[in-house]
């Protein structure tokens, strides 16, 4: 009797060990995603324009790849949606003519003219003492920041002694693979103002000049690294409006890669013997999965790094652990045609306006509008870095947070009016405080050391924007292609 139930047992165990076994094995299914004996395998995690990059250059080295992206759409900080009524970028709104490996890779395309465009359109800033040009996101342009209202007679003699610093830089830095201006980390741009000008000169110029660009992307000037954006600033290269949209690079490689939408990566674990990391994921059909590529190219947000990766070195933890963006609130007011603007008004001004509710606006806009573009007309206000804690804590909606102050710019908005509101509150840009780029440039030269199953991608090591992610994504892929040659 006894012996009969150790049987029923012992073949009760067999049965679940044999169904344990398949369902692993269908969980890793790397007939699935990679062909045997046909070249070395890698696994992109993240379709943004870093890892749609590397992906499409690996697949030319050779290399099997699959993209495992967690949203329904592709194209990460680049992809435009339909957002309500309002159909635009979500995160990135034009790319910089420095991105030489970006507009390599949209020629290699066939989509180089539709990636170029025209020089985004700026506002003007008021400084509590006039309107006037900022000089464009992209340069400081002394000539014309001599002409900014309100400037000390010390301030305009002192601002030419900043040109000799300027020359240095663009020679020295590559705004897209920042690890090039390591030196440069040194010290704050605030600090590094108030050295070169003078304390008086140096306020001045950051009140008026460099702030209203960090007051845009959530930087604070004492705190972030002077490089971070002086190697855009040194420059003359514009900031341009892509001709085919902000997407139109992530759009066409998508329609070329194996992108795997709704596929969330739970954690990659740390390399095994032979030096491969597996990958635990859920599918599109939320099925547990896993795989062991050869190469795995991690090209998701920095701040996620921390969570996603097992086993990292102690410069990776210690750059993960900065890695973080800033908040952008903004808020659109979609309007009926009867009460549409009849042309295009807004205007952006300085942290310090005397102006409260200037004071609380980094910039605002009215819009009649454009169909083709289904952009509906509309009045987008985006709030102040300053203020946004304060909206924060209020406990209120960030439009009836912002209502007052738009009123006062624009009084002939009515509630009335307003058919529909976008919240477009969202992350903005990864902070880059003074020494993040020495802890970036560490991690790179690691990872450049030897060849290794893993490898990190995008702006978090490479720069703050589009062209920085693209760039990183294509030297991952260079180097990976190096290390397995």
């Amino acid at each position: 009797m006894s012996n009969d139930k150790y049987t029923v047992d012992q073949q009760r165990r067999r049965v679940m060990k044999g169904i344990a076994a398949t369902a692993a094995a269908s969980a890793v299914m790397p007939q699935a995603l990679f062909a045997a004996g046909h070249g070395p395998t890698a696994v992109v995690i993240g379709a943004g324009i870093a890892g749609l990059s590397a992906a499409w250059d690996l697949r030319k080295a050779g290399f099997q790849v699959a993209i495992f992206e967690k949203e329904k759409f592709t194209g990460g900080r680049m992809v435009q949606l339909q957002m309500g009524p309002l159909y635009q970028f979500t995160h990135a709104a034009g790319v910089f003519e420095a991105n030489k490996d970006m507009f390599a890779l949209a020629a290699e395309l066939g989509i180089e003219q539709d990636l170029r465009g025209d020089p985004f359109p700026e506002y003007g800033i008021d400084n509590g003492h006039g309107l006037y040009d900022p000089g464009g996101l992209s340069h400081f342009d002394i000539e014309n920041a001599l002409k900014i209202p309100g400037l000390s007679p010390e301030t305009i003699r002192k601002l030419p002694s900043l040109q000799s610093d300027m020359d240095e830089i663009a020679a020295a830095v590559d705004p897209c693979l920042l690890e090039t201006g390591t030196a440069y980390d040194d010290e704050s741009l605030g600090d590094y103002y108030e050295r070169v000008l003078g304390k008086t000169a140096g306020r001045e110029i950051i009140k008026y000049k460099i702030e209203p660009i960090c007051i845009a992307w959530g930087w604070p000037p004492y705190e972030t690294s002077k490089i971070a954006l002086l190697s855009w600033l040194a420059r003359k290269e514009p900031f341009v409006s892509p001709r085919g949209g902000i997407g139109v690079l992530t759009r066409k490689l998508d329609s070329l890669l194996p992108v795997q939408n709704n596929t969330t990566v739970r954690y990659v674990t740390p390399a095994d013997s032979s030096g491969r990391h597996t990958i635990h994921y859920l599918d599109a059909n939320l099925e547990r999965r896993s795989v062991t590529p050869d190469v795995v190219v991690c090209a998701v947000e920095g701040k996620y790094l921390g969570r996603l990766v097992q086993g990292m070195t102690p410069k990776q933890e210690a750059l993960a652990r900065n890695c973080f963006f800033t908040k952008e609130p903004i808020v659109c007011w979609i309007v009926d045609e009867k009460h549409a603007p009849k042309e295009y008004a807004g205007g952006g001004y300085i942290p310090d306006h005397t102006d409260p509710m200037k004071a609380k606006t980094t910039y605002w806009f009215a819009t009649p509008g454009n169909p083709e573009l289904n952009h509906p007309p509309h009045v987008r206000y985006a709030l102040s870095r300053r203020h946004t804690p304060e909206w924060q804590r209020s406990d209120m909606t960030i439009e009836d947070f912002c209502w007052p102050m738009i009123k006062a710019l624009y009084p002939q908005l009515e509630k009335s009016h307003v058919v529909d509101i976008v919240d477009y509150t969202c992350d903005d840009l990864i902070y880059m405080p003074v020494g993040y780029v020495r802890q970036m440039a560490a991690v790179l030269r690691e990872q450049r050391k030897e060849r290794r199953g893993l490898y990190f991608a995008g702006e978090y090591v490479a720069g703050a924007h589009t062209g920085a992610a693209c760039a990183s994504g294509r030297s991952i892929a260079r180097l990976i292609k190096k290390h397995w040659a």
